[in-house]
């Protein structure tokens, strides 16, 4: 595809994490060093033990970002993203630097699907703040088909708001995801965002809605393959990729392979809002 497009899809004050509660993951940790230390197990040097003291409240810091940004996705709740993109800007200086990055960046991209389209200004903030923080995930870790992936999206929203930019912006989208296929070829996420693209591009810019359900159906299988190793890692997609199978079928008039694979989303995640509170409705309605 030439140029991707990635346009809006609905969805259901930005404080940082208050001191005490950083204390407090980090106070965690040192607990169980001082319970650890009554044991015969020689002490790590003071620098080593800060430095893995440290890890170990960030590692709870994106445990919690994590567990925010799918809730409040689920939620439709634009505060909690916001509060979830702060507590991710202050893990981007630990260990865990790319993958922060790219949780603010996701926090980012949930926020820009959700602001009124004709809200540009905000939308193009947004926007811009997320890209910044992919940019530097790839240049810490290059191989990270998560961030190199949403980073392609991300373009596409930015040419969606600014066609006269397809020249400059569509070769930057196409080299993001073709570095997130050849580090993710079989990460769903890459699928999703790569069929969203081909699914709103128009028809004369390489768009197909049925190469896009394509896709959406290759990463709902990948999804079902099970989740990441590390439990910090991205890990959404497998009712998503679900949802946007609904939505290519519903958009062709399929309305009851339509039907199943939304409830197949609603099976994966109950709460799924988008989908119970948004596609559902949408579907009945058009299939009258």
């Amino acid at each position: 595809m030439l140029f991707p497009l990635i346009l809006q899809r609905p969805m259901l004050s930005t404080p940082t994490l208050p001191r005490k509660t950083f204390a407090f993951l980090l106070g965690g940790v040192l607990l169980v060093g001082l319970v650890a230390c009554g044991s015969s197990t020689p002490m790590a040097p003071a620098s080593s033990a800060s430095s893995a003291l440290e890890s170990a409240a960030a590692d709870s810091l994106l445990r919690q970002v994590k567990t925010q940004i799918r809730e409040a996705t689920d939620e439709g709740s634009l505060d909690s993203l916001k509060q979830a993109r702060a507590w991710a800007k202050q893990a981007t200086g630990g260990d865990r630097a790319a993958l922060a990055h790219y949780y603010a960046a996701l926090a980012d991209y949930r926020m820009s699907n959700r602001l009124p389209e004709e809200d540009e200004a905000r939308r193009g903030r947004v926007i811009e703040d997320a890209i910044g923080h992919l940019k530097r995930a790839t240049e810490i870790n290059g191989t990270m088909a998560d961030a190199w992936a949403l980073l392609s999206g991300y373009y596409g929203q930015m040419m969606g708001m600014n066609p006269m930019q397809g020249m400059s912006l569509g070769p930057k989208a196409n080299e993001a995801m073709k570095r997130a296929k050849e580090h993710g070829p079989n990460n769903p996420r890459v699928w999703i965002i790569d069929g969203t693209s081909d699914f709103y591009t128009p028809g004369m810019f390489g768009g197909d809605k049925e190469k896009a359900l394509t896709k959406f159906e290759k990463a709902a299988r990948l999804a079902e393959q099970g989740s990441p190793d590390d439990p910090l890692m991205p890990g959404w997609g497998h009712a998503e990729a679900h949802a946007w199978v609904g939505v290519a079928h519903m958009e062709a008039e399929r309305y009851d392979p339509a039907r199943t694979a939304f409830e197949a989303a609603l099976d994966l995640n109950p709460d799924y809002g988008w989908v119970r509170s948004v596609l559902l409705p949408r579907l009945e309605q058009q299939a009258g």
